[in-house]
C-alpha cells in the first residue's frame, strides 16, 4: 500500500492524529459536563435549601396544631381560637415555600450539550474511521 492513497501521509501517522484528536475532543468533553454539572448542583443546592425550609415551618405548623388540638379539648376557651388561626398561617406559609423548594428542583437536567456533542463526536469519529477504512481498502 502507498502512502498516497493518504495524502501524502501513512496509515500510522493518520490514525495516530485520529487517536489524538479524539483524545483532545474527549478533554474538551469532560470539561463541558463539569460545567454543566456544576451549574445544575447550584440549582439543585438552591432548590434543597427551599425545600429544607419549607419542611422546617411546616412542623412548626404541625406542632402549633397540636397546641391547638390539645388546648381546644382542654378548653373552649378563645385560647385555641388563637392556635388555629397561627397553625393555619404557619401551614400555609411552609407549604408555599416547600411547593417553590420543588418547583427548583424540576428545572434541573442532565448535561444536555454535553450528551448531544458527545453524539455528534461519536458521528464524526465512525465517518472519519469509516472514511481510513475505505480509503485503506480501496488502495490495497
Amino acid at each position: 500500500m502507498s502512502a498516497d492513497g493518504f495524502g501524502g501521509r501513512g496509515f500510522g501517522e493518520l490514525f495516530s492524529e485520529f487517536m489524538e484528536q479524539g483524545r483532545r475532543l474527549l478533554r474538551a468533553e469532560m470539561t463541558l459536563a463539569r460545567a454543566e454539572l456544576r451549574t445544575e448542583a447550584k440549582k439543585a443546592s438552591a432548590g434543597a435549601g427551599l425545600l429544607a425550609g419549607g419542611g422546617v415551618v411546616l412542623l412548626l405548623g404541625a406542632l402549633t396544631f397540636v397546641a391547638f388540638l390539645v388546648a381546644a379539648l382542654a378548653t373552649a376557651l378563645p385560647v385555641w381560637a388563637s392556635a388555629l388561626i397561627v397553625a393555619v398561617v404557619l401551614l400555609a406559609v411552609g407549604g408555599a415555600v416547600a411547593w417553590a423548594g420543588l418547583g427548583r428542583l424540576k428545572h434541573i437536567h442532565g448535561p444536555q450539550r454535553t450528551i448531544q456533542t458527545l453524539k455528534e463526536d461519536g458521528q464524526w469519529a465512525s465517518r472519519t474511521a469509516h472514511s481510513m477504512k475505505s480509503q485503506m481498502h480501496g488502495h490495497a
